[in-house]
């Protein structure tokens, strides 16, 4: 026994902490507050590893709660030493900079490598969920910051002990005693072993007509939403994050309801999907809308793949009768094909074509994948429906083997009355937090109009004509053929005022409309900047202003709400990102306030964003910057918001807005070169890094690269189409 074990716990963890003595509180107040690491302090003790502790400094301590450390119980001095030296990290991490680590994964030096072994070093990955892992298998999570002192002592605490292969040192393996192995196996920690729920229960939504009722008849097919399941198979490598993924069928039906397929989620983030399942009404026992497939095709099968998982998993295909096709495919455990009576396949009328989207698993080095479908057809008033299954395909084949569903009756009813869309917004409306730095803030529409916003017209540019508050002496429809454009107002001190906006006076802009045959709703929410700022590049460690480039008068960004006609639920998230964007799922979401989640507005170009922190356009350390992160300025767009659109509603149900038919751009056009820009901003450069600059730069998408006002909200494709 190490000498020092008599001695108390806090006076362990102040030989622990006494590196930083001078930048800390009393070390007896500080750590008093943490009994539940006494015992990794004491093992550290025991195994002299406190010792090599004193004076020194950047040090990131990984450490375990008392009940995780017992596992160590009973293993040599030599073992536990090998596994602590694993986390005792060389070098100051504190939750802020593991969440800005490059492309989001960093391997770690620790004090196993300075005890002499070279590979003593841990791996830690940023998930997409937004979660900390550590190890090469990312099955320890970061649990909380416990505390940090800036340049001197991190202490973090993680679900586990992190023992990897990289801990044999010598070359020889860790004792596989019942602790040890234990410690080694395969982590049940992984996020999808979570099952999402929205922070706060679904409020009693307002009556009226078909919305949130739980089922929609699509013609003679009754169809419910569950997302309630049962696993049925799992793998856990492969896949997003080389986690694997998940695949599961409903835990219980209504009464005389068929699933179409099973579901299938990748293991990196908590569970949170949903199946449609149907019942035949018609009881027309000859041309129904629902029947058994007549046989069943193999797809693919994992019996001879060297990959983890729980068993073998076989995917089939159901064979659908004549006039009839088929909607989802069944994951069993057995090589036994599943009973004729597993699931239903749908008359052909009351399906649509279908398209794979994001991808869900597949094996290494492998044609082999697994996606989620969609319709190809999402326009408004389209009729297809994505029934929540997956697709299964060796290759890339040109159509899938599956269909989508189809509302053939378009009930416009499913969607939510104005009272209903009003709580929704109330339910749901994102808090949008602008970075310290942000000089140009939203305003109001109105406000930038009252306040000297200009029309120009082509050929008449030295006799501009302010706008209305409105917009009603705005022109209207058409085409953006460039003979209209918006611009700041003329004079300096007001011109420069306008630009930095009025956050008092922003409103958001709410349009809502039917999407995926009138089972989903979408709310897109626009915001208006009167200026969008120049943009910054980062190149490596060295940070660029990029003059000119980025900045334009006039800037409508945006997130989409996708929530389900069925019951009200909040499911997808689009956050606008340029001229790009993302589909979210609610359960990657920050929630603040009940079901209200945040966004993070990018400096100066208001991109939005679902996390703090920086991202980059580019790649390999070189592009544009956008940075995001909270300040006291923020905007609860469900405060002061206006609906400027809700065409299942009637013509005369929103009082029109001029402005927002006004189809051309909302800043003037600026040429300039550019080529030359960047050439003056890269000259401070070295020769690769110049060359890298330029290249990753002159990559970004075009309206990037000019200054020129953007179109408005209606004029975007998305208006009566898809975010993507």
């Amino acid at each position: 026994m190490h000498p020092r074990s008599s001695l108390p716990v806090l006076l362990l963890l102040h030989l622990l902490l006494s590196c930083t003595a001078s930048a800390l509180p009393s070390t007896a107040s500080f750590l008093s507050q943490y009994p539940h690491f006494g015992s990794f302090a004491r093992y550290l003790a025991e195994t002299g590893l406190a010792d090599s502790l004193i004076d020194r400094s950047n040090l990131t301590i990984l450490a375990v709660d008392n009940a995780v450390i017992s596992r160590l119980s009973g293993e040599s001095r030599d073992v536990v030493r090998r596994v602590l030296s694993m986390h005792l990290v060389a070098g100051y991490y504190d939750l802020p900079k593991l969440r800005q680590l490059p492309n989001g994964r960093a391997t770690l030096s620790t004090l196993a490598q300075e005890n002499g072994n070279p590979r003593g070093s841990i791996e830690v990955a940023i998930l997409r969920n937004g979660r900390v892992a550590f190890g090469s298998n990312r099955d320890v999570m970061l649990l909380k910051s416990v505390a940090s002192h800036p340049h001197g002592i991190s202490l973090l605490q993680t679900s586990d002990l992190i023992i990897n292969p990289q801990t044999q040192g010598d070359g020889n393996c860790l004792p596989l005693c019942p602790s040890a192995k234990s410690i080694s196996k395969k982590s049940e920690v992984l996020p999808i072993d979570t099952v999402f729920k929205l922070p706060s229960p679904l409020p009693t939504w307002p009556a009226g007509g078909g919305f949130g009722s739980g089922i929609i008849d699509f013609g003679g097919l009754l169809v419910y939403q569950t997302s309630s399941f049962s696993k049925v198979w799992a793998v856990y490598e492969g896949g997003p994050d080389n986690l694997g993924a998940t695949f599961l069928e409903p835990s219980s039906l209504p009464e005389g309801y068929f699933m179409f397929g099973s579901y299938a989620q990748p293991n990196n983030r908590p569970l949170s999907g949903w199946l449609l399942v149907g019942k035949d009404q018609t009881n027309d026992i000859s041309n129904g809308t629902s029947k058994k497939p007549v046989d069943y095709s193999l797809i693919w099968s994992s019996n001879s793949s060297n990959i983890k998982q729980n068993g073998s998993g076989y995917i089939w295909l159901p064979i659908p009768p004549d006039g009839y096709k088929a909607v989802g495919q069944v994951v069993t455990t057995s090589p036994e094909k599943p009973s004729l009576d597993k699931v239903r396949c749908v008359r052909s009328d009351l399906t649509d074509q279908c398209e794979t989207e994001t991808w869900i698993w597949g094996p290494t080095g492998n044609t082999f994948g697994v996606y989620s479908s969609r319709p190809s057809n999402r326009s408004i008033g389209a009729l297809a429906v994505s029934a929540g299954t997956f697709i299964a395909q060796n290759g890339q084949p040109s159509s899938p083997p599956l269909s989508c569903l189809r509302n053939a009756k378009y009930n416009i009813s499913t969607m939510p009355n104005q009272s209903q869309i009003e709580a929704l917004i109330n339910a749901y409306s994102p808090i949008v937090y602008f970075h310290p730095d942000e000089e140009y803030l939203p305003s109001s529409v109105d406000w930038f109009f009252t306040n000297g916003g200009l029309l120009y017209t082509k050929g008449q540019e030295t006799n501009p004509v302010p706008v209305e508050a409105t917009g009603s002496n705005l022109p209207q429809g058409g085409l953006n053929d460039g003979a209209y454009w918006l611009d700041l107002p003329l004079d300096g001190a007001t011109k420069d005022r306008v630009k930095k906006g009025y956050l008092q006076s922003a409103q958001a802009y709410m349009h809502v409309k039917p999407v995926l045959g009138a089972t989903f709703t979408d709310i897109a929410i626009w915001l208006f900047y009167p200026f969008n700022g120049p943009a910054r590049a980062k190149v490596k460690l060295i940070n660029l202003k990029l003059g000119r480039i980025g900045q334009h008068v006039g800037d409508w960004e945006h997130v989409t709400l996708r929530i389900s006609n069925f019951n009200g639920q909040l499911w997808n998230v689009y956050f606008s990102e340029h001229n790009a964007g993302i589909w979210v799922g609610a359960s990657e979401l920050e929630f603040q306030n009940a079901n209200k989640f945040v966004v993070y507005a990018s400096l100066h170009g208001h991109a939005a964003y679902m996390k703090p922190g920086m991202f980059l356009q580019g790649s390999d350390g070189v592009g544009m910057r956008n940075d995001c992160a909270k300040s006291n300025m923020f905007l609860d767009t469900g405060g002061n918001y206006s609906l400027i659109a809700a065409e299942h509603l009637g013509s005369s149900a929103i009082p029109a807005l001029p402005w927002l038919n006004y189809c051309r751009e909302w800043g003037p056009r600026v040429d300039y070169d550019a080529a030359e820009e960047m050439q003056n901003m890269a000259k401070a450069l070295p020769g690769k890094l110049k060359t890298a600059f330029v290249n990753a730069i002159t990559s970004l998408p075009v309206e990037v690269l000019k200054e020129e006002g953007p179109t408005g909200p209606k004029m975007k494709p998305s208006w009566n189409g898809d975010e993507a």
